[in-house]
């Protein structure tokens, strides 16, 4: 029960900062799964996903009013990124611990993300408000007496947020805009995976949190979908068989696991969150057999660059964990 609590809190944590929020232990290197491969299975598979791609584009779109919207609001953080990539500048944006686009530093802030000031979000009088579709349930419950129109896209995944920005583009008239920019990641995609192509990939376990207090990340999530891209297997999915985004840490299922790398994703001095959890693991003899650190491949993650999603930052993203993974 404690665990789901904490699971509960972390996951809020999550959406707030981020705008948006299951063997026998195995070689530490899973050899036959391979990057090479990695990239030979999404070449056969593109063509299904590009037409899945379009039937989401399509569904999402469907959602926003025929007229061109010209006076928005957005609770997130992802989404006041996309807004700027291309030049639309909202009425109102999220209140963030992240710094906000510049240029943004004079439109109204509209309060947390989960906890958005209705009234004054009503006040600026927008054509529509622009939020995450993973707490969709929880904004409509606060924004639907306001009598605004709503629409939601998907921010979880990196994946999430190129479709998401080909969504903003159509919708406001700026297709190409959204096009150059996603060519352009492609193009820095491309250059990281073709320099890890051929490399032998690791089991990695997300972690998210501080202290005692930690949930494991799926290839759902942010971060996790980055270690996807770069073909490493992720404990949460692979192992433990789970299709949650966030996951309560069992100690038996992660010695079981056994995860050749582990990432730490925490708020604030990632050295000192490293430190701390270096610290608990010493509590608990078993943490030091996994091959993460008997290796030394232990890594807590840049919390500006990892902290929440964001495409202008995800290939960025990319570059330092492909070293990390695969140095």
């Amino acid at each position: 029960m404690k665990k789901r609590i904490y699971g509960t809190v972390f996951i809020s944590a999550l959406l707030v900062l981020g705008g948006c929020a299951e063997d026998k232990a195995e070689p530490s290197k899973t050899s036959d799964k391979v990057v090479a491969e990695h990239g030979s299975e999404a070449a056969k598979a593109q063509s299904e996903t590009t037409a899945s791609s379009k039937d989401k584009l399509e569904e999402l779109t469907k959602q926003f009013p025929s007229k061109h919207p010209e006076s928005i609001v957005t609770t997130s953080v992802s989404i006041t990124e996309m807004l700027q990539i291309l030049n639309v500048k909202p009425v109102g944006i999220p209140t963030s611990t992240h710094e906000l686009p510049k240029g943004f530093e004079d439109v109204a802030q509209i309060g947390s993300p989960i906890e958005p000031d209705v009234e004054k979000i009503v006040s600026l009088k927008p054509d529509i408000v622009i939020g995450p579709q993973s707490i969709k349930d929880s904004l409509d419950k606060k924004i639907k007496n306001s009598k605004v129109d709503t629409a939601y896209i998907p921010t979880d995944s990196y994946d999430d947020l190129k479709i998401s920005l080909e969504v903003l583009g159509k919708v406001l008239h700026k297709e190409t805009e959204a096009k150059d920019y996603i060519a352009q990641l492609q193009e820095k995609e491309t250059a990281v995976l073709d320099g890890v192509k051929g490399k032998d990939s690791s089991k990695v376990m997300v972690l998210f949190g501080s202290g005692e207090s930690f949930m494991l990340m799926s290839e759902n999530t942010y971060v996790g979908s980055l270690v996807k891209k770069l073909g490493a297997t992720n404990i949460v999915n692979d192992v433990l068989k789970s299709s949650e985004a966030y996951v309560p840490m069992n100690m038996e299922d992660v010695v079981t696991a056994n995860p050749d790398a582990i990432l730490l994703v925490s708020h604030g001095d990632p050295t000192a969150a490293l430190e701390q959890f270096k610290a608990e693991v010493k509590k608990n003899g078993a943490w030091e057999k996994l091959n993460a650190f008997k290796e030394d491949r232990v890594q807590a993650l840049d919390y500006e660059i990892f902290g929440y999603a964001s495409i202008e930052k995800a290939t960025t993203g990319l570059e330092q964990l492909s070293e990390i993974l695969y140095k």
